[in-house]
């Protein structure tokens, strides 16, 4: 049975690069982007207000869903995605019926590299775009008990932090226990 690899942190720290890249490194590797399932929403709130919880709650045990039915398929499964350590267990409650192991990866940069990152990418009002970042940006600055997941990617290029995260998912230090 396949592992789910959940690569996540604020936008612009590369996690949509290095998740195509761990996918692409497996013939059965699957790359699912988690931000899709927020277009689902016909009437969609912004993911940092707080009355967004529930939507993004709903949008995170989609993902895991999803993720839980490619992997249970035999594919190795890596999520790209804002998955913070405040919805871990609720992925972890939607990929648990599955019996799957769940690696969490944290990639994080200082927020001038993620604001120079995200702000050109055309995803609707510039100013909107950078209060996601900034928010989402302290929302990983202390992860708490999440901290060991976390891998710097400030100042790294695409193969060093690639490097990095394989060396540390073959020793383990991703994984997550069944329960948070």
């Amino acid at each position: 049975m396949r592992t789910i690899t959940v690569v996540s942190g604020c936008p612009g720290t590369g996690k949509t690069t290095i998740a195509s890249a761990l996918a692409a490194a497996d013939p059965l590797g699957v790359h699912l982007e988690s931000d899709v399932f927020f277009d689902f929403f016909a009437h969609r709130i912004l993911s940092i207000r707080p009355e967004a919880h529930e939507q993004n709650g709903a949008a995170v045990r989609a993902a895991a869903a999803a993720a839980a039915a490619f992997a249970t398929s035999g594919y190795q499964v890596v999520v790209d995605g804002v998955l913070g350590p405040w919805f871990v267990p609720t992925f972890l409650d939607g990929v648990a019926p599955s019996g799957l192991m769940v690696e969490y990866v944290v990639l994080r940069a200082p927020l001038d590299d993620t604001l120079r990152r995200a702000l050109p990418r055309p995803r609707g009002d510039q100013a909107e775009q950078e209060e996601i970042v900034r928010h989402m940006h302290r929302g990983f600055e202390d992860l708490g008990r999440f901290e060991k997941h976390a891998v710097e990617t400030g100042g790294h290029g695409i193969p060093q932090t690639l490097a990095t995260v394989a060396e540390r998912r073959f020793r383990g230090d991703f994984l997550l226990a069944p329960t948070v």
